[in-house]
């Protein structure tokens, strides 16, 4: 089974265009993620009289740890894309087919968890699956966005070597070669 194929982003940008856009919002994603998540960090895991959530602590460097990983690969995404550097594409595609994967797992467990329980906060629960599951599947569309283009750079790269590789044609001298 392969990552379907497309030819323009958004039914309109070329893949080029299309992956610098996604390269940019993901950074910015990235970094008011790991933002957010570094203020956690320091603010939140203090809980009653003081103590430290050891949990909670967890949870978020864990979190903030994650955001800087997509940071890096969503800036190596943008240097692919402006140097069309095809391999460089490679680790932000893996790292965010991973982190929707887990994604879908999440939102499959949350939604099997609500089903289950009839607790007071299941609106703010199905906003934060709903805002997940659409997370997701705009992942989804935004790798095969970017692979779509990695392939195309690999056939130019593809292209470009086979047409150097020719050797040129020397047409044989009948006069000097005594016969």
């Amino acid at each position: 089974m392969s990552v379907p194929m497309v030819k323009k982003c958004c039914f309109r940008a070329s893949l080029h265009t299309g992956t610098l856009i996604i390269g940019y919002i993901y950074t910015v994603w990235s970094l008011l993620e790991l933002l957010g998540y570094s203020l956690l960090v320091t603010l939140v895991p203090i809980g009653r009289y003081g103590t430290i959530s050891g949990h909670k602590y967890a949870l978020y460097i864990t979190a903030a740890v994650v955001s800087g990983v997509t940071l890096l690969c969503s800036i190596l995404l943008i240097v692919a894309a402006h140097k069309k550097l095809a391999s460089l594409t490679l680790p932000w595609t893996i790292v965010t087919g991973i982190l929707t994967a887990v994604f879908f797992i999440m939102c499959l467990t949350g939604i099997s968890l609500i089903l289950q329980d009839s607790g007071e906060m299941l609106e703010v629960e199905a906003i934060v699956i709903a805002v997940h599951l659409t997370r997701a599947c705009i992942s989804v569309y935004c790798i095969v966005v970017v692979h779509s283009r990695h392939k195309q750079m690999m056939y130019q790269d593809d292209e470009r070597r086979f047409q150097r590789s020719g050797r040129v044609y020397q047409p044989v001298r009948t006069k000097d070669l005594a016969l």
